[in-house]
């Protein structure tokens, strides 16, 4: 089986994925990526949203001579109270790789601006976080990222449409995520700053306390999903450029360990909407 779900309280349901599958559902990004680590410019990178380090960090390390790199700090942030095993006896393979996992982290107090200066980061990667978020702290973590001047920008998007969220959006809100994402494929972004983004940006879902904690989220897991379009506009205003991105959905397969049912299902529905999608920017 390509995916199963790890469980972590409050995390949500992490997936772990091959990397043979990861790459069939996303194959541009997350290469970039990987050479990003290994090859961009500055001497940290930082992960955001740690329970996915293992295809952020160790799936580009597989059959590469590290030797003729010069690695960087490598810091990994999560809301997790324990690294995952997994990530510990990966990390065991790699004696001279400098990883920090720095857990229990309330990524919306954790400004970056504090602890990078500008230009220093080679990547900063927020896979799996935003949707954890109030929306106000979306922005603000987004502004700390720009402010920082990482030189590359890895973001993954948790789509309402996906199989668990799409249970709490109306039809209205699954068509604007459609559109956003149309937006961008047709490669009509327009700039906008700060403030736009701001107001326009993140749209968030009603979700009751019982319904996340029997997701395994915290009550306060913001359900907050950002607008693919105005994410790529506000990065654009702020000197980044879109270089890849990739829309997926998980099959029925990949899916298999999840909890889906949910009796206020919205059976109206299309199936057909997209799970998550992936951005990559350089500056």
């Amino acid at each position: 089986m390509a995916v199963r779900f790890l469980e972590n309280k409050g995390s949500g349901n992490i997936l772990e994925i091959s990397k043979a599958r990861l790459l069939e559902l996303t194959p541009n990004v997350y290469p970039l990526t990987w050479e990003a680590i290994l090859s961009g410019k500055g001497g940290s990178v930082a992960i955001l949203g740690a329970g996915f380090a293992e295809r952020e960090v160790f799936f580009g390390f597989e059959e590469v001579d590290l030797t003729r790199y010069q690695l960087p700090t490598i810091d990994c942030y999560d809301i997790a109270t324990n690294p995952p095993e997994k990530f510990l006896a990966l990390r065991s393979q790699y004696p001279n790789l400098q990883l920090n996992y720095f857990c229990d982290r309330n990524l919306a107090e954790l400004e970056l601006t504090k602890l990078y200066a500008p230009n220093s980061l080679r990547l900063v990667s927020v896979h799996g976080v935003l949707d954890y978020l109030q929306s106000d702290a979306v922005t603000k973590t987004l502004l700390d990222i720009v402010k920082v001047q990482p030189e590359a920008i890895s973001i993954r998007l948790f789509l309402i449409g996906n199989p668990w969220s799409r249970n709490f959006a109306s039809i209205e809100q699954l068509a604007m995520e459609l559109n956003s994402i149309e937006i961008i494929i047709s490669g009509l972004v327009k700039s906008i700053d700060f403030d736009v983004f701001c107001s326009t940006g993140v749209m968030q879902l009603n979700i009751s306390d019982k319904d996340k904690i029997e997701h395994n989220l915290l009550p306060s897991y913001g359900a907050s999903h950002v607008m693919p379009d105005k994410l790529v506009a506000y990065l654009i205003n702020q000197g980044y450029q879109l270089i890849a991105t990739d829309v997926y959905s998980l099959s029925s397969q990949d899916l298999q360990g999840d909890k889906l049912e949910n009796t206020n299902s919205n059976k109206n529905v299309s199936l057909d909407n997209p799970h998550g999608m992936l951005l990559f920017f350089k500056r």
